[in-house]
């Protein structure tokens, strides 16, 4: 807005110099548009000022009011032209012994509480035009998809065949899943011989990646693994979302051994709810390093045929890269279309300029009263 109101004052300006070449009687026109040229340019200033403050997001929700601007302007030239109507010079001989140096003193008194109340009257007209400061803030997604994490806390998680251990591999790429998926909501369970469910279903994404890094071996009972309990709690915070996907990550590297409930039918109860459950065998083969154990106890069978119940896949780890590159496949296997929606916010900002116009009126008033007083 006022990059219209300079660019018409500097066309002004333009045709008065223009005009002041041909006529002779037009100087006063023309310093009139150089007074318009000059205020509109400090306005603009002012403006390109306010809206660097406000973050770079500046405007006005009644931006007509601001043609009111063009009253102080023509305020100020009528009262300069005025001026010069009662300001001509004597035509007598001895005027030269009559002039009067120039007084600074003189020129504020004249000049300077107008000047005041007209820059108060600006700063009013402005607050009119209701100022705002514009923010735009991203909004959480209503629809993606709701993960749980399942993961294996028993005591063969501490098996060094993974670096530099099989539970820390297991911390370390589900801190860098979750950090991959932005717009899904993902909780946590923890399992050994009991499952307890260690986050709700949250977008509070670094609670759950500082949760998973604060995980240690033993905040379960880790002598059994009850891997049809784990799903049953997984299960039962999934069942009711609304998500337009649902699924279950679950990391393990033992057999079902404990537990009230049997896994095929936790993940059968899963499949009926729409849930998807990934499984992941977390343990290299028998005899590949120095730190595999002597006999497979990973239920493969198992494994597989949960992941074939409900729609998922199995996958198995062998070392800690490749626990890394199946989260990285689940990740682009489960992608979340969503387009990020934003909520725009304004807030009034007319409050400093209606101040400074009240400043600026009373600094004239007092200036008026206490200092350039004039004597009839």
């Amino acid at each position: 807005m006022f990059s219209i109101w300079f660019l018409i004052s500097l066309g002004l300006l333009l045709a008065a110099l223009l005009v002041s070449v041909f006529v002779r009687s037009f100087p006063r026109l023309t310093g009139g548009a150089v007074l318009v040229f000059v205020c509109t340019t400090l306005l603009l200033a002012a403006g390109m000022f306010a809206e660097k403050a406000a973050g770079g997001r500046f405007t006005f929700l009644n931006p007509a009011f601001l043609f009111l601007l063009l009253l102080p302007i023509l305020l100020w030239a009528i009262y300069i032209f005025r001026s010069g109507l009662y300001n001509h010079p004597l035509d007598y001989p001895l005027t030269g012994f009559l002039q009067q140096p120039f007084s600074l003193r003189a020129a504020l008194t004249r000049r300077l509480p107008l000047a005041l109340v007209l820059g108060g009257l600006c700063l009013f007209i402005i607050a009119l035009a209701r100022p705002v400061s514009v923010s735009t803030a991203k909004l959480p997604p209503t629809q993606g998809i709701d993960i749980m994490m399942i993961i294996d806390a028993s005591a063969s998680m501490a098996n060094r065949d993974f670096y530099p251990s099989r539970f820390v591999a297991a911390q370390k790429t589900a801190i860098n899943f979750i950090g991959k998926r932005f717009n899904d909501r993902i909780g946590l369970v923890v399992f050994a011989k009991n499952a307890s469910l260690a986050a709700p279903l949250t977008l509070d994404h670094d609670a759950v990646q500082e949760l998973v890094a604060s995980l240690y071996l033993g905040i379960v009972d880790p002598n059994l693994t009850a891997i049809g309990d784990a799903l049953g709690v997984a299960s039962s915070h999934l069942k009711d979302s609304s998500a337009k996907s649902k699924i279950i990550l679950l990391l393990t590297d033992g057999s079902n051994n404990a537990g009230a409930l049997d896994p095929m039918l936790s993940a059968k109860a899963a499949a009926a709810y729409g849930i998807k459950v990934y499984t992941i065998a977390t343990a290299s083969p028998p005899g590949t390093t120095i730190f595999s154990s002597r006999e497979d106890e990973i239920d493969e069978g198992l494994l597989m045929e949960i992941a074939k119940a409900t729609g998922g896949e199995f996958y198995r780890a062998k070392n800690e890269m490749e626990l890394q590159t199946i989260y990285d496949k689940i990740n682009e296997l489960e992608k979340t279309d969503f387009t990020q929606a934003a909520r725009v916010s304004q807030n009034d900002v007319y409050r400093p300029f209606l101040l400074a116009g009240l400043a600026l009126l009373l600094l004239a008033a007092l200036l008026r009263k206490l200092i350039f007083i004039k004597v009839p």
